[in-house]
């Protein structure tokens, strides 16, 4: 299942050491850009095992991924010694959370 291998790479990225992974890339504001696409793609490949757009499931899922990236930020502050949690990084989650429900809505 996609969506669930997904919330694990979200994780695994989110809590372990990455090391100097993407380090040399010299593209401004990377780290906010991946947050991004990190939850643009948690709402849409969960929307599509789903397979269904309902008011209720769309309110969900958005909610649902809000809050695994709170719970992410959360945990990098608790749980982490090489990560901090970042109030943007909440933000660029959001974006692409909404984004990423948006574009779920228009898909056929």
């Amino acid at each position: 299942m996609l969506a669930l291998s997904w919330t694990a790479l979200i994780t695994w990225l989110s809590l372990g050491s990455t090391g100097s992974l993407g380090q040399s890339i010299p593209v401004p504001y990377k780290d906010k850009v991946v947050h991004f696409c990190f939850y643009f793609g948690f709402v849409f490949w969960w929307g599509s095992y789903l397979r269904k757009k309902t008011k209720r499931t769309l309110i969900g899922l958005w909610l649902a991924a809000v809050g695994y990236g709170i719970m992410m930020e959360v945990c990098q502050f608790a749980f982490t010694q090489n990560r901090s949690a970042d109030l943007w990084d909440v933000l660029a989650n959001t974006i692409g959370a909404s984004v990423g429900l948006w574009v779920f809505s228009l898909k056929k």
